[in-house]
């Protein structure tokens, strides 16, 4: 029970972090502030998290919670049939809804901090090895795809995925957006049909 509790307070005041994050930039928010927008005094805040370091390693945490949310339409699709659809997976992982599930102001703001603390960057470094895996464990589902190097797809797809969200956060215009999202897509549709074609067809690779 006081686990319980415990952990729903955690999952509170992170809320209540990236909220402030979202509104006034993460560099500006103190516990202080945390405590006023939840209503709560800042030494209760500080109960749970005694640093802000603390806060971010969470916020961390929670950016992993939500990004993994993205995957739950394609595991749901591969529980009925062993072959990963290419157009749900790509529209999934290049989906707008990344933007909904997690603000990327406070993503990169939260990055930030890699270059200053050890322990951020191995948090940080610990979620993008995580997305990577549940990509592969994905692929490793797929009766054809499970037969090559489906950690390597993982790792070359998400390549495309990080450079292309970081390119596109500078895109105001929606018509260059559209563009440029396109050949990002046709690059990972590039990679994953190579590696089908490859599998299927092995006479033909050679």
């Amino acid at each position: 029970m006081k686990n319980t509790i415990r952990k729903e307070r955690e999952k509170e005041i992170i809320s209540g972090l990236y909220e402030l994050s979202r509104l006034e930039g993460l560099e500006n928010v103190s516990i202080a502030k945390i405590g006023k927008h939840l209503g709560m005094p800042p030494s209760l805040v500080m109960h749970y998290f005694p640093s802000k370091r603390l806060l971010i390693l969470g916020l961390i945490d929670h950016i992993l919670h939500q990004y993994q949310l993205i995957y739950r339409p394609i595991i749901s699709k591969m529980e009925k049939h062993p072959r990963i659809s290419p157009e749900l997976l790509v529209d999934r992982l290049f989906s707008r809804e990344w933007n909904l599930l997690f603000d990327d102001g406070v993503f990169f703001s939260c990055y930030a901090f890699i270059f200053r603390d050890a322990a951020i960057k191995r948090e940080y470094k610990n979620l993008h090895v995580k997305l990577r895996s549940t990509l592969k464990t994905l692929l490793d589902k797929d009766e054809v795809l499970v037969n090559g190097d489906t950690g390597l797809l993982a790792e070359r797809i998400f390549v495309v995925i990080e450079g292309a969200y970081y390119y596109l956060s500078m895109m105001d215009d929606p018509k260059t957006y559209d563009q440029k999202l396109k050949i990002f897509k046709d690059q990972v549709y590039e990679l994953i049909y190579s590696e089908i074609n490859r599998l299927q067809y092995p006479a033909q690779s050679e």
